[in-house]
């Protein structure tokens, strides 16, 4: 029996060892597991299938929720070819697993254009952190225009429109351009004194709080 209920509790396991600084786990039994999850032929070849339990939970790492079927499983695919690739780069099977992901994910509209529309601002977002874990400085000019597209929702309080705020922090934390700094300056709101955080359940509280943290001694 397979220790992650689906997609979104696999996800956040890696998440919370790669950028949270909890629990490790078997690097290579979630590899084995996450390529067996990958679909392979019809139109959807490329992206990873959900199960029951992810399209329940829809819950991102850094513990907001998305709100349709179709975020959730792209949104998913885009953190699961990025954890392939962190963790081992070099594999054979990996190597293919990821290139296929890349190929399917760069078909889809948010690709594609500025598509920000509804759900796929969550899908937006998390194809800039596929492309800056996978492609690195070679997408630098794909990641500066998606960056520029996002300062353009900004909603006057730290937040951006339709985007999912503290998975948009953890994806800027990340990336190292002027585009990326701009926006973690625009978001000092969120950890200004008297700002006031939504109530979440663990592990998102903490995770949310190291975070802030994180990107409180960046943004000076």
């Amino acid at each position: 029996m397979s220790r992650w209920r689906g997609l979104v509790d696999a996800v956040s396991d890696a998440n919370g060892a790669f950028s949270f600084g909890e629990k490790r786990f078997d690097g290579s039994l979630l590899a084995k597991w996450l390529l067996e999850r990958q679909i392979q032929a019809g139109r959807n070849s490329g992206l990873f299938q959900p199960t029951d339990e992810d399209y329940a939970e829809r819950r991102l790492p850094t513990g907001e929720y998305l709100k349709t079927k179709l975020a959730t499983v792209h949104v998913m695919s885009q953190e699961a070819g990025r954890i392939l690739h962190v963790l081992a780069p070099e594999e054979p099977a990996i190597a293919d697993a990821v290139a296929k992901s890349a190929a399917r994910l760069s078909e889809t509209c948010y690709a594609l254009q500025d598509c920000t529309i509804g759900e796929c601002a969550a899908s937006f977002i998390g194809y800039v952190r596929f492309l800056a874990a996978v492609f690195g400085d070679e997408a630098t000019p794909e990641i500066t225009w998606r960056l520029r597209t996002l300062s353009n929702h900004r909603g006057g309080n730290g937040r951006w429109k339709r985007f999912p705020s503290y998975y948009t922090l953890l994806v800027l934390s990340e990336i190292g351009l002027p585009t990326a700094q701009d926006e973690l300056t625009y978001a000092k709101t969120l950890w200004s004194p008297g700002a006031r955080m939504a109530p979440v359940e663990e592990p998102y509280a903490e995770r949310r709080s190291r975070l802030l943290a994180a990107v409180q001694a960046r943004v000076r």
